[in-house]
């Protein structure tokens, strides 16, 4: 009786084990036809960014990636995982992997002198990147925004240049160090195809129109009156300009603005709440964006430090809009004198939020504008904070013209540090070497002493 009930319980095992196995194998098979792939990291990490997909999705011709890596290494099996996703998204995408030790003919033609270099070539244009890191022996983080900055430069037909004014204290896009120079920015744009340049005003004249954008970033001195006009005729001859101004500055300026519906308050932000969350009294978290093309899908904070409101005053035409609020809990300071004290509280008669602090308007067919009352909130300092660099380049990419580069841009993955104290330590390992081991253990012996009497 026990021999005929032992092998009943040990034919039903089996035959469970048989469908639980043909099942995963079904699910198995039926994922890689439909090239099913599931990631569960924070942020996706380990997923094409949205600024990645939309690239390839944009593009309209074949592009060879000539990887120059040895036959067997880390860097090369990590790279081939990367460009795998490249290829699964369009079938634009050529890969072929080159030895350089046995083709040094190609790795002459394309100037290939180190291993982990990548080469994307498309007719006669060529971007070259190194992707080895030497560190790790893999590839180095960034290397999916390497590759796609690459793709962005092989696509675009036309290079646009972003023209920073300067000559009046602006803020300089050279400095890489300083936290409030804007080199990280110059980078930035530069990797999204765009040539970038200081422009002084009163030696250069005019301001080139075509396939130009002229940024104005936090003058501390005013422009005099020949330059508001140079400036005026650029848009009102159908340029794209992007102004951030900051309290108590360039008042012509915010004149000139004015004129073409937008409001710059002369005052200063001040939210309490921002402190709740890593900013402070003077730098407001904006958390709100109405929908625009620039801010449809985002989903990230930014921050805005030392920042005057801005609002609209041509509404019924549609085509100026507030584009990023502050919180309920902010309000607008016009008295600096208390401010300066460091003792500045809202009065009944002022505003309180949301306050607008990003502004955009199409004027014409062709003229395009956005109007920021910060000019801190892309330096150095603050540019890597949540969405403030996407926020800006979708700025950037939307006035002039390049709506398809709108996205969120790939994110590096970042070490995650867990510390805990000797007491969860040794709880730990309490439950992990001798609490779990005894369960399973006493179990064991429990099921077969009851088999054993059965």
């Amino acid at each position: 009786m026990k021999r005929k009930r032992f092998l009943l319980h040990g034919t039903n095992a089996f035959v469970f084990s048989i469908v639980v196995l043909g099942i995963l194998i079904i699910i198995n098979y039926l994922a890689y036809k439909r090239d099913a792939r599931f990631d569960v990291t924070v942020g996706k990490l380990y997923s094409l960014s949205d600024q990645t997909v939309k690239v390839l999705n944009n593009l309209d011709k074949e592009i060879e990636v000539l990887a120059f890596f040895k036959e067997v290494g880390v860097d090369r099996k990590e790279f081939q995982d990367l460009i795998n996703e490249y290829k699964r998204k369009s079938d634009k995408i050529r890969v072929r992997f080159v030895d350089p030790d046995k083709e040094p003919g190609l790795s002459k033609k394309y100037e290939v002198n180190e291993y982990g270099t990548v080469v994307l070539v498309s007719g006669d244009q060529n971007v070259k990147t190194k992707l080895e890191d030497l560190i790790s022996g893999g590839i180095v983080d960034n290397s999916e925004e390497e590759i796609t900055n690459a793709l962005i430069k092989l696509s675009q037909s036309i290079k646009k240049t972003v023209f920073f004014l300067a000559g009046h204290g602006e803020r300089d896009i050279q400095n890489e160090t300083e936290p409030e120079g804007y080199g990280s920015l110059k980078h930035a744009l530069e990797g999204e195809s765009y040539e970038v340049k200081d422009f002084v005003l009163l030696t250069d004249k005019s301001i080139p129109r075509e396939n130009s954008i002229l940024v104005i970033a936090g003058p501390k001195k005013p422009l005099i009156g020949k330059e508001i006009e140079a400036i005026k005729k650029y848009i009102d001859n159908g340029g794209k300009a992007v102004f951030m101004i900051e309290p108590r500055s360039a008042e012509n300026l915010v004149s000139l603005l004015r004129s073409y519906g937008f409001d710059l308050k002369n005052d200063i932000i001040i939210d309490p709440s921002s402190k709740l969350v890593g900013g402070g009294d003077i730098a407001p978290i904006v958390a709100e964006y109405p929908s625009h093309d620039i801010t449809n899908d985002f989903r990230f904070v930014t921050m805005f430090p030392y920042g005057r409101s801005v609002n609209v005053t041509k509404k019924d035409e549609g085509k100026t809009a507030v584009i990023a609020n502050t919180s309920k809990y902010s309000w607008s300071e016009g008295d600096f004198s208390l401010f300066d004290k460091g003792t500045a509280q809202q009065d009944p008669d002022e505003k309180s939020g949301p306050l607008g602090i990003v502004a955009v308007g199409e004027i014409g067919d062709n003229t395009k504008i956005a109007v920021c009352g910060s000019v801190d909130f892309v330096s150095n300092r603050y540019f890597d904070f949540s969405g403030n660099s996407d926020f800006f380049l979708n700025t950037i990419n939307w006035v002039g013209g390049d709506e398809h580069l709108i996205s969120i841009r790939p994110k590096i993955a970042k070490e995650g540090k867990l510390t805990l104290s000797g007491n969860q330590m040794r709880i730990i390992f309490s439950i992990t070497v001798i609490i779990f081991p005894a369960i399973i253990l006493f179990s064991g012996v429990a099921v077969w002493w009851k088999r054993r009497n059965m």
